[in-house]
């Protein structure tokens, strides 16, 4: 069948041109199927180019919205996120202004759930996430990955956006109170003396230039060869720990390497192999530490590696006696 160009359809304001029956081809197509070219068919909206809901720049696919607000809307009845309404719902915008800070603006303060040991606020089910990452989420863009986010405010519980700064790991403990908030300030630790070395070697009288120690080379050769000479491989561990200690008060300082970030003592027992120097000690008096406990300092000095105020616990009851200092 061919298209009748000189006839056009008979059905009133159609205006195309015959196809058959005197019937357009798209009229003829009805009566085919239907039984009758008059026969209403489901017209299909025009889709926009992006989503009808404001500021979503997705394609739209259903209802002139995108398939995640047409979900919602088929769910929940509208086009807003519910968990989003639960979570402003617990914010409290009318806080208290920071102390330090106070033309930052007055605190978002989350009223919700909040972790009992660090304080800061939760929200969530099975996948909990901290709330002040939430919010920045929500009213910013997303965080970059191995950031973290600084409280300009120093309030852990608020979730201002404006209080809250990206900023690396390592930055945002420099900031940060460096383990008060745990009962632990950051000991000095005393700077030893820089001692010039010579230039020259100390056993000749010649002006033979260094090769080891404070020695020239035929010099060093014969110190190797004398056999009166203690050699550092002669020493065991346990010599060459209780040489780093000062025993001159009560707690047993430890003289040598400190970790900055926690304070504790390090010792290398053996080549490669770094231990906790108040760990080693209480192993030595006491015997190898049982899996799954800690050493608690009694004196609360984390230099000290005297054993009498080392004590073995679980880390529940570390954490607890910490707290309970703090």
């Amino acid at each position: 069948m061919t298209v009748n160009s000189d006839v056009d359809c008979s059905i009133a304001d159609c205006g195309k041109h015959a196809f058959g029956r005197g019937w357009c081809s798209t009229h003829y197509a009805r009566w085919r199927t239907y039984g009758d070219p008059l026969h209403e068919t489901r017209r299909y909206a025009e889709q926009g180019e992006r989503c009808s809901v404001e500021e979503c720049d997705r394609t739209p696919k259903r209802r002139g919205m995108c398939e995640m607000h047409v979900r919602r809307v088929e769910k929940h009845g509208e086009v807003t996120d519910p968990r989003a309404r639960r979570f402003w719902a617990q914010v409290d915008k009318d806080g208290p202004l920071p102390e330090e800070r106070q033309s930052l603006g007055p605190c978002w303060v989350w009223t919700g759930c909040k972790h009992p040991v660090t304080g800061y606020g939760v929200f969530g089910g099975k996948g909990t996430q901290l709330v002040h990452r939430i919010a920045y989420q929500y009213l910013v863009g997303l965080i970059s990955k191995g950031l973290h986010l600084d409280h300009l405010c120093r309030r852990r519980s608020c979730v201002r956006p404006e209080h809250l700064e990206p900023v690396t790991p390592r930055e945002n403990i420099r900031r940060g109170n460096q383990g008060a908030f745990w009962g632990y300030a950051p000991e000095v630790v005393p700077v030893k003396p820089k001692i010039e070395k010579p230039t020259h070697c100390t056993e000749c009288s010649g002006d033979r230039p260094l090769f080891k120690r404070t020695l020239c080379r035929p010099c060093y050769r014969k110190w190797l060869r004398d056999p009166s000479v203690e050699r550092p491989r002669q020493r065991t561990p346990e010599q060459r720990f209780w040489e780093k200690v000062d025993k001159t008060d009560s707690c047993w300082l430890w003289t040598a390497a400190v970790n900055p970030g926690t304070g504790y003592g390090q010792f290398t027992a053996y080549t490669g192999v770094q231990v906790q120097a108040h760990r080693y000690s209480y192993e030595l008096a006491s015997g190898p530490l049982p899996v799954g406990l800690d050493v608690h300092h009694t004196c609360h000095v984390r230099r000290c590696v005297n054993p009498a105020h080392l004590q073995a616990l679980t880390r529940s009851q570390n954490l607890a006696l910490r707290k309970v200092r703090r």
